[in-house]
């Protein structure tokens, strides 16, 4: 079993703007409302939609512009943020000349409580979800 996913994007823009979208706790999970939270570690903040379900996401750590770290549940929607339950995502920013890169890693997924084929369906969803979604963070970004 696969543990951890790793990605890059290079974005063309300012890193103050990078920072603020790879911040916003959850700002992967899609929502049917807009959802405020606290950037600071240890607050938590539920993300949730009609066709995605429920998904409290915790902040870690926060490094000013260059490292941030969340934890959620991905492959269990709608469960608390529980031992065993959870992955790591680890976000980290480096300045360029043209570009920030950002980097993505999810780790954890070998240690969940969860049959085989759910940590695989997790990992293979969540590999293919991160390209998607940091290819919207760079639209986003570069808007």
């Amino acid at each position: 079993m696969q543990d951890t996913i790793e990605r890059s994007i290079a974005i063309s823009a300012p890193l103050d703007r990078v920072w603020d979208l790879v911040t916003e706790p959850g700002w992967w999970v899609p929502t049917d409302e807009p959802v405020q939270a606290e950037r600071k570690p240890g607050s938590v903040v539920v993300r949730e939609s009609e066709k995605w379900g429920r998904f409290p996401v915790e902040v870690v750590d926060l490094k000013p512009k260059t490292y941030a770290a969340f934890r959620w549940a991905s492959t269990f929607p709608g469960a608390e943020l529980e031992t065993g339950k959870t992955t790591l995502i680890e976000f980290t920013l480096e300045p360029g000349t043209d570009a920030v890169t950002v980097s993505v890693r999810e780790s954890g997924f070998a240690g969940l409580d969860a049959t085989p084929e759910q940590k695989s369906q997790g990992f293979e969803s969540n590999t293919d979800g991160w390209r998607m979604e940091l290819d919207s963070l760079r639209t986003r970004a570069e808007d």
